[in-house]
């Protein structure tokens, strides 16, 4: 396939979420990777409640309630100067070993890349220069400009009206499942990054291939 635009998720895609269990070990984290774990998704949690709710919170407070959350639900006291190091770390996440030469390799085809995120794009631009990829992208795209979140069509249609094409267009990579199921259904061309091996998802919008590295993205612009 020849795409408009290759667009990829960022947290869980592009930069790893269980880099920051070195973070939750230094907070005090008896578990850090299961500390990590279950700050995820109640992150994730938050940001579907919200958009029920025709709510919006940036991604940067959600990240910091669910960490109180979390805290709570493990009994971690922290200081507020713990709290704010652990919460600031998701702007130091690190990359896949496989993004930059990824990156660097769809540059030679040609093809416009983006991020589209749930972060909050300040927070978004500085985890991406801090891991060393950001001038490997075009552009990075926030659900702040719509305010309401993933899997919401509203943020899906910041794509096509970035790269100013139909959703099919866009080849949209990302490895959580539900926004990969979420994008099928607005109509992009999903290619679901499933590192972990994880169960597909059942909802009905399936990707149109799984990969099971980020680089295997390479094989379908043949």
């Amino acid at each position: 396939m020849r795409p408009t635009a290759i667009v990829f998720d960022l947290y869980g895609t592009l930069l790893r979420i269980d880099s920051l269990a070195q973070a939750a070990e230094a907070a005090g984290a008896s578990d850090p990777a299961g500390f990590v774990e279950l700050w995820r998704h109640k992150q994730i949690e938050y940001t579907w409640c919200l958009s029920l709710m025709q709510d919006y919170r940036d991604f940067d407070t959600l990240t910091a309630r669910a960490l109180d959350y979390t805290c709570a639900q493990v009994g971690l006291v922290l200081t507020p100067a713990a709290r704010r190091a652990l919460a600031g770390a998701w702007l130091t996440v690190t990359p896949y070993d496989d993004v930059a030469p990824t990156l660097r390799a769809l540059r030679t085809r040609n093809v416009p890349l983006g991020v589209l995120t749930n972060g909050v794009r300040a927070s978004a631009e500085r985890a991406l220069h801090a891991s060393g990829i950001r001038d490997l992208l075009d552009d990075v795209l926030s659900v702040e400009a719509v305010r309401v979140y993933k899997p919401d069509p509203r943020v899906y249609k910041l794509a096509t009206a970035r790269f100013a094409c139909d959703p099919e267009r866009i080849l949209f990579v990302s490895s959580n499942g539900w926004d990969a199921s979420g994008a099928a259904g607005f109509g992009f061309a999903v290619a679901w990054c499933n590192r972990s091996g994880r169960p597909a998802e059942t909802l009905g919008y399936p990707p149109i291939t799984t990969l099971k590295k980020l680089d295997d993205v390479l094989g379908l612009l043949s």
